[in-house]
């Protein structure tokens, strides 16, 4: 076997370090030049940034910092221009660049071998980002009109953590003012919800809602994306938010609380807190509705009928409400059939052609106005349809259903 030196060990190593700095030295000079290929200098500098040495050195993350706002600034024009430039590249070619920034700071600020502090770096650094904090804004909105809806969120992050970036210190840009904070953590949660990154556009979703942003759409995306995170008790919370601002005009949040109680058995709570909604609303279709749900969760099957109906009275074009009256007076018939099936064959008929029918013939009244207001969600009012002109032994209608 062929014996290496120790020294040639060392001047091999040396040598990949040495390389690793010229190019880092290179690529300084090139992007200081009269017409800079920015995009070209990130990505020759590549290599130094995963190499063992010189990615501990400041000057590898400020030149990389310095390249991805040079092309940032450099794109910025040639967009306000009306020229055609990639626009999620540039967004995050200054966000990365920032980012490199940050990561030069604290090598910049370590001491020599005799134990003192020489920044190179550090003032250029801090007047870049000054410079440069309201353009990340700029630079999230590139990112979504790409529909890179990562670099976006990402970029938005950057824009509201620098304020309070320990690594600046006295010199970290001043925060806005939280309505706009709140607003670019609403602009966040939706970048985060469009990358399907729930987890995310949940925290900034309810950060939006702690700085200040109280709007409807807010709590109602909050509340869609804590649902299909199954976070019940999240949905719970803004719902209970959110009603107090927005409970008259929009029933959800009353049937998500609702909802909540009955799922928990807080079934008094619930029913005190209908009655005195009713009694602030007696004209308002849904609480009578929602009412109806709590009835039938606790078995009133009757009670339930009645509030449905009500819902009805007050609007009859809503075809949910019609498919529950038809649907709660199916079930009312079926139930009363179900308990004549021990009766003579003679005293079964009575009861199906006095009792059970006349209460089909009505449920089908409110299932087909319901399946006429809304054809395209009434799938279930279709199925109970079936069953009824079944046993009415309606045959037109029980083809003509079924055709549906």
């Amino acid at each position: 076997m062929k014996k290496v030196s120790l020294a040639a060990l060392f001047f091999a190593a040396t040598m990949g370090l040495s390389a690793q700095n010229a190019l880092v030295k290179e690529v300084e000079r090139e992007i200081k030049g009269s017409n800079p290929n920015y995009k070209a200098a990130i990505e020759k500098l590549a290599p130094a940034l995963t190499n063992a040495e010189s990615s501990e050195e400041a000057q590898t993350w400020y030149v990389a910092g310095k390249a991805g706002v040079g092309l940032y600034d450099q794109n910025f024009t040639k967009i306000a221009l009306g020229q055609d430039v990639d626009k999620s590249l540039t967004g995050n070619s200054l966000r990365e660049g920032i980012e490199n920034f940050l990561k030069a700071l604290p090598l910049d600020k370590k001491p020599d071998s005799k134990g003192k502090i020489k920044t190179k770096y550090t003032k250029d650094i801090m007047k870049q980002i000054q410079n440069h904090y309201n353009d990340l804004n700029t630079a999230a909105i590139y990112c979504w009109e790409a529909k890179d809806f990562d670099g976006a969120y990402k970029a938005w992050e950057l824009y509201m953590s620098l304020p309070t970036n320990s690594e600046l210190g006295d010199n970290a840009p001043k925060a806005p003012v939280d309505t706009v904070m709140s607003d670019i953590a609403y602009n966040q949660a939706l970048a985060a919800w469009q990358g399907d990154k729930l987890e995310n556009a949940n925290a900034s979703f309810k950060k939006a809602i702690q700085l200040g942003n109280n709007k409807k759409n807010v709590y109602d995306y909050a509340i869609a994306v804590a649902f299909q995170l199954g976070k019940s008790d999240e949905v719970n919370e803004l719902a209970e938010a959110a009603y107090p601002l927005y409970g008259n005009e929009d029933v959800k949040y009353l049937q998500l609380i609702i909802n909540n109680k009955i799922e928990k058995k807080q079934f008094d709570e619930a029913r005190t807190m209908l009655n005195n909604a009713i009694a602030a609303e007696p004209n308002n279709g849904n609480l009578y509705f929602v009412m109806g749900i709590l009835e039938e969760n606790l078995n009133n099957n009757d009670a339930a009928l009645t509030n449905y109906r009500k819902a009805v009275e007050l609007d009859a074009s809503n075809a949910n409400y019609q498919y529950n009256v038809g649907r709660s007076i199916c079930n009312k018939a079926y139930a009363i059939d179900d308990s004549a099936t021990k009766l003579s064959q003679e005293e079964y008929q009575k009861v199906r052609d006095n009792e059970v029918n006349p209460l089909f013939r009505e449920a089908a009244t409110y299932l087909e106005e319901a399946y006429k207001l809304n054809p395209d969600e009434m799938h279930d009012a279709l199925v109970y349809l079936r069953n009824v002109y079944y046993n009415l032994n309606d045959e037109a209608n029980l083809k003509r259903v079924e055709s549906l």
